[in-house]
């Protein structure tokens, strides 16, 4: 006895419409396995070829040079290859390069400094965070704050490289960048005045300053009771000053269109 069982009419189109297009000659498969990609085409015949797999950590694989998706990857690896030799070797020119003296200005961005919601809110008036931490650099002899929407700063950097023979579009707007976070977060900590060990309102400041020129990162980090802000922002500007001044300052050199 032959058992008869209906599968829908919508089930048979779907999977009619699956085998057709996965058996087009010229029509592409892909499987991931544990991040390991492999791309298979088929020919005329139908067969399933393998043309070209990618790892998990990027690296490519080509089994058939001729196909059109495969040589766009072999060429955007060479892109990638030559770009990265280029940095490289643009690097060590920099490392070797005379560099700036101690007292010459360095052109820092400082990026507007991102609240917390709570930290948001506790500020007294909208902007007060930022105006304060800008305050602290305004009369420094050697930090220079720059606007990133500042023309007139990008036009000549762009017109340094220019001269150089380099292209002006990848001229930095500064030397340096900041990237800051202030946070107003539950802290555990002992009372000063009853010596008991209770929950308190803690800011928390955090910093990431970045090299323009060379791969040097540096994060600071500072906190303490809200109510004591302005000692809090006073030590945090300066970790920050003396990243930029003692830490970066010295790589950067004195030829900016480097």
């Amino acid at each position: 006895m032959i058992a008869k069982v209906r599968i829908p009419l919508a089930l048979i189109v779907v999977v009619a419409v699956f085998l057709i297009g996965c058996a087009t000659p010229g029509s592409y498969q892909t499987t991931n396995t544990n991040g390991h990609e492999k791309v298979y085409k088929y020919d005329e015949a139908g067969i399933k070829n393998l043309v070209y797999e990618v790892e998990k950590d990027g690296s490519l694989t080509v089994h058939d040079e001729t196909d059109p998706r495969a040589q766009q990857l072999l060429k955007r690896q060479a892109q990638a290859e030559q770009a990265e030799l280029a940095e490289v070797e643009r690097i060590e020119i920099i490392r070797d390069a005379p560099k700036r003296q101690s007292g010459d200005p360095i052109s820092v961005v400082l990026h507007k400094i991102q609240l917390n919601p709570d930290m948001a809110k506790a500020q007294h008036t909208e902007g007060a965070v930022m105006e304060q931490y800008m305050e602290d650099f305004e009369n420094d002899k050697v930090i220079r704050v720059v606007n990133p929407g500042d023309s007139s700063v990008r036009e000549i950097s762009q017109a340094l490289r220019a001269l150089s023979g380099k292209s002006a579009n990848k001229a930095p707007v500064a030397d340096i960048e900041v990237v800051s976070s202030a946070n107003m977060e539950k802290k555990i900590g002992l009372n000063r005045k009853t010596g008991k060990v209770g929950e308190y309102a803690a800011l928390v400041l955090t910093a990431t300053i970045t090299s323009n020129y060379i791969p040097v990162r540096i994060t600071v980090t500072e906190e303490g009771n809200i109510f004591r802000n302005t000692e809090v922002m006073d030590n945090f500007t300066d970790q920050i000053k003396s990243a930029i001044k003692d830490k970066i300052g010295p790589t950067i050199p004195a030829d900016r269109s480097l």
